[in-house]
């Protein structure tokens, strides 16, 4: 009777197993953020409009590199309005949320980002006529939302709010330069340990960052704790003759800060 028992338990159990097995895993983008953010909403799958750069496997999940490259320049006719960043599998899928204009010349967009698990990485555009564009690569990492905050977390946060901003190379043939703005945040996620203290650190991060050339708004930035520490964008915009480039950031605990850069002539 006891060794019936036995094997109709093993049964029972290789039955469960089995079952388990063939279950799917959970599809986050159909059932969850498409439905949020794109309900009743046509996306097409491509690399024509934009395309998106991303290392197959990260060297680093908390400053993973991805690149968004646009097909189309950013015309008054037609252009880029805004650009949708996700990781999928973050426990904050949404990493921005970015407003781009005409005056930017090209929709290209380059940042790091924090990679919690193995996941897709998807960028959104959504056209002034409405289209919507997708494109998406997988990624190997894991742990980037909850990788230590720096050792010397107090002169981490004396430098809060510091930024910095460059223009790399010369102009190119469309008469657009390339600018890079840096903003020193730990951008913490709640989910960090302080090296010191082993407490973990309430979440506070980063909301919006607003890029101004003159009196032109170039980009808005409205971002979550899947951007990294220390954010770091790098963009194109028009040679308007203006010289000088603004910035305005707001953070999660309603601290803000603004700054203003000079532009090479």
């Amino acid at each position: 009777m006891l060794r019936m028992l036995t094997r109709a338990a093993l049964a029972l159990a290789l039955v469960s197993t089995s079952a388990f097995a063939q279950q799917s895993e959970v599809d986050i983008w159909a059932t969850l953020l498409k439905p949020k953010y794109f309900p009743d909403v046509e996306l097409t799958e491509g690399r024509s409009i934009i395309d998106m750069k991303t290392p197959y496997r990260s060297e680093d999940a908390a400053f993973t590199p991805v690149s968004i490259t646009a097909g189309i320049p950013q015309t008054a006719e037609r252009y880029i309005e805004k650009l949708y960043v996700f990781v999928e599998k973050n426990p904050q899928p949404l990493v921005g949320v970015f407003t781009l204009t005409p005056e930017m010349g090209r929709a290209d967009l380059a940042m790091r980002v924090r990679v919690d698990q193995y996941t897709n990485v998807r960028a959104v555009a959504v056209l002034n006529n409405g289209e919507h564009h997708m494109v998406t690569n997988f990624v190997k990492a894991s742990g980037g939302c909850s990788a230590p905050l720096a050792a010397d977390f107090d002169a981490a946060m004396e430098r809060i709010g510091a930024m910095k901003f460059r223009t790399i190379g010369d102009e190119t043939e469309d008469d657009l330069l390339i600018g890079q703005f840096m903003l020193s945040h730990p951008n913490i996620t709640g989910m960090q340990k302080d090296q010191k203290t082993h407490l973990i650190r309430p979440e506070h991060y980063v909301k919006t960052i607003k890029l101004y050339h003159g009196d032109t708004l170039l980009m808005t930035a409205e971002t979550g704790f899947s951007v990294s520490a220390d954010p770091s964008f790098r963009f194109f915009f028009r040679d308007t003759g203006a010289h000088e480039l603004r910035a305005e950031v707001v953070d999660s605990k309603g601290m803000s800060w603004e700054q203003q850069f000079d532009v090479p002539g």
